[in-house]
């Protein structure tokens, strides 16, 4: 004989297990559009991943921002020095790994750990690299339906200078003559001095499409 009442639970419990992979799934694509837009100064759009409810920020020993008005301007202003996007031959790399995802029983907030490597030639022109890494321990909450960040917290291990960096931006070999392509190349971004892939999806949290080059102008203080 079927025991509905255990069938029904069973039912629930495997939805709820479905609900946590998704959850963890989404909150992964969230934090790795964060990476992907800093690594091209898009500072309004990291600001527009942050939740409503009295977001934070706190990278390195800069102190906390609370509120988006807030983490927008200190994005732009104190991590971006008044300009959005990158400069000719600017090179910004911020690659994250080892998640761990953890979405409290209720399914609406969570908590993430994670590694920042990061490298670049901000601003570009000089003869050293970049390198920092350290800690990410994030919070998120669902708000509307969506999850959305609540605290952006990176703990830095080191910080330092590679000597000995040519900040030209070096592409690959030109086209064969011996055995041309079928179509050419995707052009270069005029301003960027290199190529940029266009983004193939919209923002997560606004649904708006993201620019299709980064290249630099004036911060906008909207």
């Amino acid at each position: 004989m079927v025991d509905n009442n255990a069938l029904l639970a069973r039912i629930a419990d495997l939805e709820h297990r479905l609900g946590v992979v998704e959850d963890r799934e989404e909150i992964a694509r969230l934090q790795n559009n964060w990476g992907y837009l800093i690594d091209n100064r898009m500072f309004a759009e990291m600001a527009d991943l942050f939740c409503e409810d009295a977001p934070s920020i706190e990278i390195g020993r800069r102190g906390a921002y609370i509120g988006k008005p807030r983490i927008h301007r200190f994005l732009e202003e104190i991590l971006g020095g008044g300009r959005w996007g990158l400069l000719k031959d600017e090179i910004i790399n911020h690659m994250q790994l080892q998640f761990v995802i953890t979405v409290a029983p209720d399914r609406q907030t969570a908590k993430a750990r994670a590694r920042a490597l990061i490298h670049g030639d901000s601003p570009p022109g000089g003869d050293r690299m970049l390198w920092a890494e350290g800690l990410y321990e994030n919070d998120y909450v669902k708000e509307g339906g969506a999850w959305k960040i609540k605290r952006i917290w990176w703990v830095p291990n080191f910080y330092f200078m590679v000597p000995g960096f040519d900040s030209r931006v070096y592409q690959s070999g030109p086209a064969s003559e011996d055995f041309p392509p079928d179509r050419p190349s995707h052009p270069d971004a005029p301003g960027l001095g290199r190529g940029f892939p266009p983004f193939h999806y919209p923002h997560p949290v606004t649904g708006r499409p993201l620019p299709a080059s980064p290249v630099s102008r004036p911060a906008d203080k909207s």
